[in-house]
C-alpha cells in the first residue's frame, strides 16, 4: 500500500481572472475549491490512474472537514488526526499575464499530535512505500522527514525543498528536487546531464535509489547509479502549475508498483505532470493517455 503524508495541508482556492489590477474589483472567470497539500495531491492523482493510497496528516476545523468529504467523494481512504484550529487556506490567482500565491496559516501541531502520527508510521510493512512531501510546519523540527523515514521499514519518498530535502534524506527509494535547487545545493550550474549525474552522486551515497529531477520546459531526468534517463515534456497550454510535481511523483509510483522499465516509468511520470499542467485541478487518466504518446525518453549509461 501506498503511504502519503501531509504535515500542511490546505484548502486551496483558485481563481482564474483575465487580468489583475491591485486596489480594484477584479472579476472571476472560474474558481475551484479542492483539498490540497502536496501529499494529497499525489493521493489525488494516484486515484485517477487506479491506484490505491491512504492519505495521513493532520486536517483541523471546518476546512479539514472539507478536505476529508473532498476525499471521500472521490473514493479516496484517509486517516488523518484532528488538531487544533482549522486547516490553512491557500488562494491562487491567475491571470493572463501572471500567477500569485497567498500562503495561508497552519494550526499548531503539538509533540502528541506528532508522536500519534510516527506511531502510524511504525507500523508500515517492508512492502508499503511512504511518500513523505511538502514543508513541515514551524512548530515542528526540521528533521522531522528524516525521523520518520529512520521509524519505519517502508520505501520512502521524500519530496520537499531547498535545505528541508537535504537535512531529511535517509535511504529514500526517490527524492524529486529541480534543477534550480539542485544547483543552490550544490551552488553551482549545472549545464550538462553529466554534471547532473556527478552532483547526485551524493545522494547515492546516501542511500537514495532514484533521483527525478524537473527542469521545467526541458523536461525531466530519472538518475539511479550508473544510468540516467531523459524525457521532453509533451506540448500543450499551461493552465495550473499546482500539483503538477506531486502528480509526477505519483506517475513514478504507478509506474514502479507495476514494475515498468526505467524508461516507461519516466514516460508516465512526466505524462501525469503534464496532464496536471494543462487541467484546471489534477489531470485526469484520459488527458494522460494522450499526452503519453508524444513522450520520447533516452538513456544515458555513466561509469563511476
Amino acid at each position: 500500500m501506498i503511504y502519503t503524508v501531509t504535515l500542511n495541508p490546505a484548502l486551496d482556492y483558485d481563481i482564474y481572472t483575465n487580468k489583475i489590477q491591485l486596489g480594484e474589483l477584479n472579476d472571476s472567470n472560474k474558481v475551484e475549491f479542492r483539498a490540497g497539500g502536496k501529499g494529497i495531491n499525489v493521493s489525488i492523482m494516484l486515484n485517477n490512474i487506479n491506484e490505491r493510497s491512504i492519505a495521513l496528516g493532520y486536517i483541523a476545523g471546518f476546512t479539514g472537514e472539507y478536505i476529508l468529504k473532498d476525499l471521500n467523494a472521490q473514493n479516496i481512504m484517509s486517516d488523518f488526526i484532528s488538531v487544533k484550529g482549522n486547516t490553512r487556506i491557500n488562494i491562487k490567482l491567475k491571470s493572463e499575464e501572471v500567477e500569485t500565491e497567498i500562503a495561508g496559516i497552519s494550526p499548531e501541531i503539538t509533540r502528541e499530535n506528532y508522536e500519534e502520527l510516527l506511531l502510524k508510521i511504525k507500523r508500515l510493512k517492508t512492502e508499503d512505500i511512504l511518500v513523505l512531501s511538502g514543508s513541515i510546519p514551524g512548530c515542528m523540527e526540521k528533521d522531522a522527514y528524516k525521523k520518520m523515514a529512520q521509524s519505519t521499514k517502508a520505501q520512502v519518498v521524500l519530496d520537499t525543498r531547498g535545505d528541508l530535502l537535504i537535512e531529511n534524506i535517509w535511504n529514500n527509494l526517490l527524492i524529486k528536487p529541480n534543477i534550480k535547487e539542485l544547483e543552490q545545493a550544490f551552488n553551482k550550474k549545472l549545464n550538462t546531464h553529466r554534471e547532473v549525474y556527478d552532483a547526485c552522486k551524493i545522494f547515492f551515497d546516501k542511500g537514495v535509489k532514484y533521483i527525478l529531477v524537473s527542469m521545467g520546459e526541458k523536461g525531466a531526468l530519472l538518475v539511479k547509479k550508473g544510468r540516467m534517463f531523459s524525457a521532453n515534456v509533451p506540448s500543450g497550454e499551461m493552465i495550473n502549475t499546482i500539483g503538477a510535481g506531486d502528480s509526477t511523483v505519483s506517475g513514478f509510483l504507478k509506474g514502479y508498483t507495476e514494475n515498468l522499465e526505467d524508461k516507461e516509468i519516466l514516460k508516465l511520470a512526466v505524462a501525469c505532470g503534464s496532464a496536471t499542467a494543462y487541467s484546471y485541478g489534477i489531470g485526469k487518466k484520459d488527458k494522460i493517455n494522450e499526452l503519453i504518446k508524444n513522450i520520447e525518453c533516452e538513456e544515458e549509461i555513466y561509469e563511476d
